[in-house]
């Protein structure tokens, strides 16, 4: 059996073996932990989990992140990019290709049946096997602003509900796997739109992201309807995920992560997918639920990503991880293997249309792919003096700058 698979798995065939993948659409780990927001069901199962505390998305915003999560393969470098009708010019918009592996494909060669719930239109074809739809259309959005922005957090939010509901019905005496992946058709035709306090493009050095910025003078007000509208999302997300795991058999592997986090305002920015200094806007939920219970409740720095996710619950299934796939198999986890005995990752890099985003524990750099504008920040937790903390000192200590 494959490192890390307990005895209740490793016993069974693997067509016996459950699993169930759940992604909260655009979920803050932050909105989870310690924000005040009510998320009763999220933090019950932060309890009972192994919790990874350090998780950025592999890459942004929500289409491109969806093809890194079924192939187990990093979307960025985006070497592989072409221009795809019917998708934004965007680095990363593309299908999954023929030349990459699909989780769901290799499961069913594995003689384990399998069923993704989603409305996302990349998970298509014979290789993905059945796929339900939840409903949900393509509608073109309206004019930029924060109100659209807003908009954008509901559907959401609808997405959530009909993807759940009909999750539900498939976790009713199911086999194999589930996937339930909350998408809202928009972002696979349309890029989501940054917003930034007019002057930041000059004053931050950030005009690679295509035609994504747009430049939109709020105030307060504008934050905290932004921020009501968000936290009204973050705690709908967990009323239908509570729905959604009284479904959950107790012998299912569980794997649950948000997908991509949003900017609210916080140093000058706002939206999906930014280049901020905030690294909040970042992080999300990743949590592993083992059905003998090991490792609940405990927490991991290891800087996990999406990536991770297929070559996990693969192995979790007993079947061997396609060669491609560059995600490491978190399953040894479990049992008595130390997170220094990982592949050496002590930094994370994700990447967000034409930006790079890099991080260490201390460290945050947001780069051009060309490296011509690049921003540092030293964002030591010991620091108490935000102003210090959060300016870019990129041309202060070039040495650190180098290293990241």
């Amino acid at each position: 059996p494959a490192l890390g698979l307990p005895a209740r798995a490793a016993a069974q065939d693997p067509a016996d073996r459950r699993a169930v993948l759940v992604v909260l659409p655009l979920v803050r780990k932050d909105y989870v932990a310690d924000s005040g927001t009510d998320t009763p069901n999220i933090k019950e199962l932060r309890g009972n989990s192994l919790r990874f505390d350090r998780v950025i998305p592999e890459c942004m915003p929500a289409l491109p992140l969806r093809r890194t999560l079924v192939t187990g393969m990093r979307s960025f470098p985006f070497r592989d990019w072409k221009r795809t009708e019917g998708m934004p010019a965007v680095p990363g918009y593309n299908p999954v290709w023929d030349w990459q592996p699909v989780m769901m494909e290799t499961m069913r060669a594995g003689s384990v049946d399998t069923v993704y719930v989603t409305d996302n239109p990349i998970v298509d074809g014979p290789r993905v096997g059945r796929v339900v739809r939840a409903g949900g259309r393509a509608e073109a959005a309206g004019a930029r602003s924060i109100q659209d922005e807003i908009a954008a957090i509901r559907r959401q939010t609808q997405a959530t509900e009909r993807t759940f509901k009909a999750g539900i019905r498939e976790l009713r005496d199911f086999s194999g796997f589930v996937g339930i992946d909350p998408f809202d058709p928009v972002d696979a035709v349309q890029a989501p739109p940054i917003y930034i306090q007019p002057d930041e493009v000059e004053r931050e050095g950030i005009g690679t992201m295509n035609d994504r910025l747009v430049e939109v003078d709020w105030g307060g007000d504008d934050v905290d309807d932004l921020r009501s509208a968000y936290r009204d999302h973050v705690e709908a997300v967990d009323e239908w995920f509570g729905r959604l795991m009284d479904a959950v058999p107790d012998d299912a592997f569980l794997f649950v992560l948000g997908d991509i986090g949003i900017a609210l305002g916080e140093h000058d920015y706002i939206g999906r997918g930014t280049p901020t200094s905030h690294r909040e806007s970042y992080e999300v939920p990743f949590m592993i639920r083992d059905p003998d219970g090991r490792k609940s409740g405990d927490d991991v720095d290891w800087y996990a990503s999406t990536h991770d996710v297929a070559p996990t619950i693969l192995s979790y299934m007993g079947l061997t991880i396609p060669g491609k796939m560059w995600g490491e198999d978190l399953t040894a986890l479990l049992d008595d293997v130390d997170e220094d005995d990982l592949y050496n990752r002590p930094f994370s890099i994700t990447a967000s249309g034409s930006l790079i985003v890099v991080r260490d524990k201390r460290w945050l750099m947001v780069a051009d792919r060309e490296e011509i504008e690049r921003r540092m920040y030293d964002d030591d937790e010991e620091v108490e003096d935000d102003i210090t903390r959060f300016q870019d000192i990129a041309n202060e200590d070039t040495g650190q700058l180098t290293d990241m």
